[in-house]
């Protein structure tokens, strides 16, 4: 955040919030920003906030960087900046609540950050496609591209009181022989994040919301644990029904229940697979292909 010190809390700390999934290192993501905060010779606090869901769910996590000694321990209400690890998560979380104007928000996204609209008057947005990077570095594990690595890269050219290379230093160290690739990804992070100082609407986060009045009980799933999970989804298992032989390996062995049975043949229910990919490793006629996924 290129802002003037006397526009962050008591003018000498900053506060971060992290948006991310199980799985793809947002609470590691935390802890490494902190300690590279702390190697270039500032107090440093790290916070995790997550549910009894795992790999998949939503999850928060929290940095406090500052020039003198902190004392809270509370989670971050009122960022400076905010990180967004998963592409999906704008589509059900609102990324800029509390948000400070002429504030900063990285989102891991292909998109170009004037397509953003918020309530603040100003934002220093940034995005960069860290999937992508995530996959050329071969940081993908279990079907879940870690991308906290090139985030924190791209996070580091809009935040330039941390230089890259304190960063690059606590990754060696804590990576052991897997630092590598994600001081690859770290510096590609760094050098392909776009960033542009976008105006919003200025009428802060109160005129955006609406009062709703329900009639009737409504019960709908929402998304979470037991609603619409395709959230979680970061690749899309689509069936090649040229070469299906409605053997029913993917729906003997789908973890969710997400393969239904469809007359003589079986179909995926988009709105709860949460892109595992168990399906295209058991096919044994190969006909489930694989493609990212894409949010309009």
């Amino acid at each position: 955040m290129k802002a003037e010190e006397d526009e962050v809390v008591d003018g000498v700390r900053w506060e971060i919030r992290l948006h991310g999934r199980g799985g793809q290192g947002t609470v590691t993501a935390s802890l490494l920003l902190a300690e590279a905060a702390f190697v270039h010779g500032y107090y440093a606090q790290s916070i995790p906030f997550f549910g009894a869901e795992r790999r998949g769910a939503p999850v928060l996590a929290f940095t406090r960087i500052s020039k003198r000694e902190i004392l809270e321990r509370s989670q971050i209400y009122s960022p400076d900046c905010v990180i967004v690890l998963d592409p999906v998560l704008p589509e059900v979380v609102n990324i800029f609540s509390g948000v400070r104007s002429g504030g900063a928000v990285v989102v891991n996204t292909a998109k170009s950050p004037s397509s953003f609209t918020f309530p603040q008057e100003r934002l220093t947005v940034g995005t960069v496609d860290a999937v992508e990077i995530a996959i050329q570095n071969d940081l993908v594990i279990s079907g879940t591209p870690v991308v906290n690595a090139a985030m924190l890269g791209a996070f580091l050219k809009v935040f330039s009181r941390i230089p890259p290379e304190a960063l690059e230093s606590v990754i060696r160290k804590r990576f052991g022989d897997g630092w590598k690739a994600n001081v690859r990804a770290m510096w590609d992070g760094y050098e392909s994040v776009r960033v542009q100082e976008v105006r919003g609407s200025g009428r802060g986060e109160e005129a955006g919301r609406k009062e709703v009045k329900v009639r009737f009980p409504v019960s709908r799933p929402k998304r979470g644990v037991a609603g619409k999970t395709w959230v979680w989804r970061d690749f899309v298992p689509e069936i090649d029904y040229s070469k299906c032989t409605a053997c029913l390996s993917c729906w003997l062995y789908c973890p969710e229940s997400a393969i239904i049975r469809n007359g003589d043949g079986v179909a995926i229910d988009y709105e709860y697979c949460k892109g595992c990919l168990v399906c295209h490793s058991v096919c044994p006629r190969a006909a489930v292909r694989v493609s990212r996924e894409v949010i309009a």
